[in-house]
């Protein structure tokens, strides 16, 4: 396994991208917590990712690694809305 992926994280609804080159090690729970710091994305929304080349939904205790995610993925962050 290589020791850096080059992916894409980017919000569902396109208004944020970035490339960036992270280790397969860690988290998709460490990307969101980075992304919502760095975004300042509202902390009272729960986010959820998906991989886009799969529509799979990720696990947020799971690496990258363990879940296949491969050079050049766009992973898909977006908020978890609660019907009411």
């Amino acid at each position: 396994m290589a020791n850096s992926l080059s992916v894409i994280v980017r919000m569902a609804d396109g208004t944020r991208k970035a490339a960036i080159n992270i280790p397969p090690t860690l988290t998709v729970g460490q990307i969101l917590q980075t992304t919502q710091e760095k975004w300042n994305l509202p902390s009272n929304f729960n986010y959820g990712v998906r991989l886009e080349r799969t529509g799979q939904q990720l696990n947020p205790s799971a690496t990258l690694g363990s879940q296949e995610v491969e050079e050049n993925d766009v992973l898909e962050v977006y908020p978890n809305l609660e019907a009411g």
